[in-house]
């Protein structure tokens, strides 16, 4: 990884003499395991798809960085162990949750460590944190809860023009808790930009309509932490295309 453009990687050696790196290199080697009991797919000649299973799904990938191979810079562990679920409430629609922990062990610079996905376009990401900007926060450990319920209708409904449109209801919640220890915060200065959440957790609510004209989805995001961060923008509309059978 190089810095482009008037982009340095930064050391603060003393007070008064800043290094600069002119690039990072990494050799990884990754293992990813998948558990999704009872799960039905379709196959197809060069592919898989899956129809889903009424238990949860767990993940876990471990990443190993061995330094000097391939000219490497460190040596590092990372473990990523995710569980999602959907469960069907009836007639209330279904409730989906998605529980992550990850925790790197090694002494890295912040390229290297978790670098939150935030969101800073009009579409709506259900991957990424939709409040939270680019490259804003950065963790060496960390958990995160992201919860929400497709209402299906079961409020719109019971409006007749509504039920004609046939809009469905939604909600939804993301949090964020993490950390960086010492060790990693001296070898690279962060950039202006990049901050940890060692000040509490970063939390952000969303409601929506889904299913408008069949396709769109339109989401209202509100930002409910670190609202004093440069660019922190507390309230603001994304839509996505979402096709929903």
């Amino acid at each position: 990884m190089s810095p482009l453009a008037d982009f340095h990687y930064e050391n603060q050696k003393t007070p008064y003499k800043t290094a600069f790196k002119e690039s990072i290199t990494t050799s990884e080697v990754r293992l990813l395991t998948r558990f999704a009991f009872d799960e039905k797919y379709l196959n197809g000649t060069f592919s898989r798809s899956s129809l889903g299973t009424r238990y949860p799904i767990l993940q876990a990938q471990y990443t190993l960085g061995i330094k000097n191979l391939f000219f490497s810079d460190y040596d590092y562990q990372k473990l990523t162990v995710n569980l999602d679920d959907r469960i069907r409430i009836n007639p209330i629609g279904y409730f989906d949750y998605v529980l992550e922990y990850g925790k790197t062990w090694g002494k890295l610079p912040y390229p290297l460590m978790t670098i939150h996905g935030g969101n800073e376009t009009y579409i709506y990401d259900i991957y990424a944190y939709n409040s939270m900007n680019y490259y804003e926060f950065v963790s060496d450990e960390y958990a995160s809860l992201a919860l929400s319920h497709h209402f299906d209708g079961f409020f719109l409904n019971k409006i007749p023009l509504m039920r004609k449109l046939k809009w469905r209801e939604v909600v939804g919640g993301k949090a964020l808790i993490g950390r960086v220890g010492k060790q990693n915060t001296d070898l690279l200065n962060f950039p202006a930009f990049l901050t940890t959440l060692n000040n509490g957790p970063y939390i952000e609510t969303s409601a929506g309509l889904e299913n408008i004209f069949r396709i769109f989805r339109l989401d209202a995001v509100w930002r409910m932490s670190y609202l004093d961060n440069p660019r922190a923008i507390p309230f603001s509309i994304k839509g996505t295309l979402q096709f929903s059978f």
